[in-house]
């Protein structure tokens, strides 16, 4: 990260980590963020609903250019299903639907639930949920008592296991894609282990590569802002750590800055790069096979600094 004397929010370049507490929204979070540190290009990278905490990585500066990248390492949640009831959510904060005094036969359900381990599902969104139809959200139709069909949505899950068990609840941890809905996810597990259940709690301890163990409150960020501390913000390549490296040397740095594609010989790879001249980072590109010919072709500009070269 750059030097903290050198900050002010309108230059910060980015994420954060934060943990997201009860009772905010997302938005919410990003709103007093902006204000903490005067800027206005900031956004979260996958959305929290206001009941659930955890892990909520905020994007500034250029990095709201890689949120979409940030969502795509996945997810891991910290679940509590309470057994025996339902709701019109599928969790404990909606109305009641329907009630089952019959016990859990947990020898069934830890069957049922050793199934979802590297598996594809296919999930139709809670009518509670901020997918918009047709320009409206579905929890707006929901809220006035409309209910209405909805697509099946792909989702991956790839590992779930029992935390612990209680006479009736247990915690559970799911690791998943983006677009999961972990208590749509309870209910049809709940169902095909011959029972019913809701999601009671819900906690994310990991989202885009960052980890519930370094998260920050609003109330810590605050407190750093006003001591003039920025050093927990991750910058853009720290945060794409996992992505592959490219190094050019100094003699492309004007081609690359200015949009010119640069012959890279043999190597070939389909995924996004980490772009370096002479070992400083500049942004992300890809490798696209023309005429027989490979081509770095930068995506994301984020050099900030000032090449002798350029």
């Amino acid at each position: 990260m750059k030097d903290s004397k050198q900050l002010t929010g309108n230059n910060i370049d980015g994420v954060l980590n934060i943990f997201k507490e009860p009772g905010y929204t997302s938005h919410d979070v990003v709103a007093i963020l902006r204000k903490i540190l005067k800027t206005k290009k900031i956004g979260h990278a996958g959305t929290l609903d206001p009941n659930v905490s955890g892990v909520l990585p905020i994007c500034i500066g250029k990095a709201t250019k890689i949120s979409q990248y940030l969502m795509d390492f996945g997810k891991t949640y910290v679940a509590e299903i309470t057994f025996g009831i339902e709701t019109d959510t599928e969790d404990i904060w909606g109305n009641i639907t329907k009630t089952d005094n019959m016990p859990v036969n947990f020898e069934t359900f830890e069957k049922v639930l050793s199934k979802y381990n590297n598996i594809e599902i296919k999930q139709i969104p809670p009518m509670y949920s901020a997918i918009k139809v047709n320009g409206k959200r579905l929890y707006e139709l929901a809220y006035k008592g409309i209910t209405i069909d909805r697509k099946e949505r792909n989702a991956k899950i790839y590992k779930t296991k029992i935390l612990r068990k209680y006479k009736n609840k247990v915690i559970l941890e799911v690791s998943c894609s983006k677009g999961t809905y972990i208590r749509t996810l309870i209910k049809d597990i709940c169902i095909e282990s011959g029972t019913i259940g809701t999601m009671s709690n819900l906690l994310r301890i990991e989202s885009g590569g960052l980890n519930i163990s370094n998260s920050l409150t609003l109330d810590q960020i605050k407190y750093f802002v006003y001591n003039g501390n920025y050093d927990y913000i991750i910058s853009i390549e720290n945060a794409l750590h996992t992505y592959e490296k490219f190094n050019l040397s100094d003699k492309y740095f004007k081609k690359i800055i200015n949009g010119v594609k640069i012959d890279v010989g043999d190597f070939y790879t389909d995924k996004l790069l980490l772009i370096y001249c002479s070992n400083e980072f500049i942004g992300l590109g890809s490798i696209n096979r023309i005429s027989g010919s490979n081509y770095l072709k930068m995506k994301n500009m984020f050099y900030r600094g000032t090449n002798e070269n350029n």
